[in-house]
């Protein structure tokens, strides 16, 4: 089986992950003020105001702008200030977006791990191109 072809995808605002992120944090405010009334309880509350800080923390951790995810045909490398190499590993799939887990290996310690999201709208024209190429890697 051939490898797929190079390809080199722009990471930056991701508009689903936007959207998702604050209809979380719109429906765990929502809990927040059906349930703080009925049972005003301060544990609860605070439970509920760090349940409110993981949308945030998620859109703050979001993939860099920027920057590109690029397949040369046998490795993946993160194009930016500098050129970093390593592996990305499929987390989801919901067909207009991918949420990857990039992990980077630095000498002398365990491999550096982050998110990256990207979606088809970045660049609708080589999205099937970047999908075959994690697909093609997830095996």
């Amino acid at each position: 089986m051939r490898a797929p072809p190079q390809v080199s995808y722009p990471l930056g605002r991701a508009r689903l992950r936007h959207t998702l992120t604050w209809l979380l944090l719109l429906g765990t405010l929502g809990t927040v003020v059906a349930v703080h009334p009925s049972q005003p309880n301060h544990e609860l509350a605070v439970l509920m105001l760090v349940l409110l800080l993981v949308p945030l923390a998620l859109t703050w951790r979001a993939s860099p702008a920027g920057r590109e995810l690029q397949w040369d045909g046998e490795q993946w490398h993160l194009l930016g200030p500098e050129v970093v190499s390593g592996q990305v590993h499929l987390v989801l799939d919901v067909q207009r977006a991918l949420l990857l887990r990039w992990t980077s290996p630095l000498s002398g310690s365990d491999p550096a791990t982050s998110w990256l999201w990207i979606e088809q709208s970045a660049n609708p024209v080589i999205w099937m191109d970047v999908r075959r190429a994690v697909y093609w890697n997830a095996h």
